[in-house]
């Protein structure tokens, strides 16, 4: 039995330590204006957005090389058999450089991962962060913003949270080109990672562009997604079963040229982790901050 409560225990961040609930994250900040760039003239993107103008799309041609912080904030929430409940607590930033070749067909893109730093308090899981030191992915982004052919990485806890959020960094957009106020859809079905487990994730998003905007030059993206997932696996020699689902609320700034400025946004998930040799199932609460940022 003791081999079935260690199992079901991952349920949530691997070996993240009990705390309190968390207080609000901070927020990430985003770019401004470039010091040599007016924030406001003829021919600033916003005021063409005004005159129904402006067109935010992918780029078909060139290339180059972005680097991003990537920032994560877990909380998860278990309830046990005994009704119990522990809150468990795993917060990092990753530096994630991105270079991409772009073509009609889409753009080639290559995402390295050069170094993690755990939050404040929390150097203990410094182990967990070392599994995904300098993974790397490949993928092909096609004109719309999917990433095809996702493939590299680590198989570890961390990695493959990386690489969810490499896969939310870019939206889906129409294949005109996303306009100020307009509103679209998108569905999708790929591997995830929900809590400590792999999993096949189904999601459809709701997107709507914004008619005005905070982060001068960029076009705000709202994006609603609401996700199902199932997987399985083995932990300490027990077969367990998960079932999730969830809902993410992101919002993107992006150039008209396609470059992502920033992306903030929250991942709400419910999940039940059962071993059918024990008939045990436990439910937990997910709660995930996710930022993601354009360093240069």
């Amino acid at each position: 039995m003791a081999a079935s409560w260690r199992a079901i225990w991952v349920v949530g961040v691997a070996a993240c330590a009990s705390a309190p609930s968390p207080s609000s994250p901070a927020p990430v900040t985003t770019p401004g204006p470039s010091a040599t760039t007016p924030a406001s003239t003829s021919t600033d993107p916003l005021h063409a957005a005004a005159a129904g103008n402006l067109v935010v799309a992918y780029p078909r041609a060139g290339g180059g090389i972005a680097r991003y912080a990537f920032v994560r904030r877990d909380s998860v929430i278990i309830t046990m058999p005994t009704g119990d409940s522990q809150v468990q607590l795993f917060g990092r930033t990753a530096f994630v450089t991105i270079t991409w070749v772009a073509s009609d067909s889409g753009s080639q893109l290559t995402a390295k991962v050069d170094s993690l730093v755990p939050d404040s308090g929390l150097s203990g899981f410094t182990p967990f962060l070392d599994s995904a030191r300098a993974a790397r992915w490949t993928a092909l982004r096609d004109p719309r913003g999917r990433l095809l052919h996702l493939q590299g990485g680590v198989p570890s806890l961390v990695a493959d949270q990386l690489r969810d959020q490499l896969e939310l960094l870019f939206p889906t957009l129409p294949a005109a080109g996303a306009r100020p106020g307009e509103s679209w859809t998108d569905s999708s079905t790929g591997p995830a990672r929900v809590g400590a487990f792999a999993a096949t994730e189904s999601g459809t998003i709701t997107a709507h562009a914004e008619p005005a905007d905070t982060v001068p030059g960029t076009l705000p993206i709202l994006v609603g997604r609401v996700r199902t997932a199932t997987g399985q696996g083995v932990q300490f020699g027990q077969q367990i079963t998960l079932q999730a689902s969830g809902t993410d609320t992101l919002t993107y700034h992006i150039t008209p040229d396609g470059r992502v400025v920033s992306v903030v946004g929250a991942r709400a998930t419910r999940l039940v982790v059962t071993i059918p040799s024990v008939g045990q199932s436990v439910p937990a609460r997910e709660r995930t901050f996710l930022g993601m940022t354009l360093l240069r």
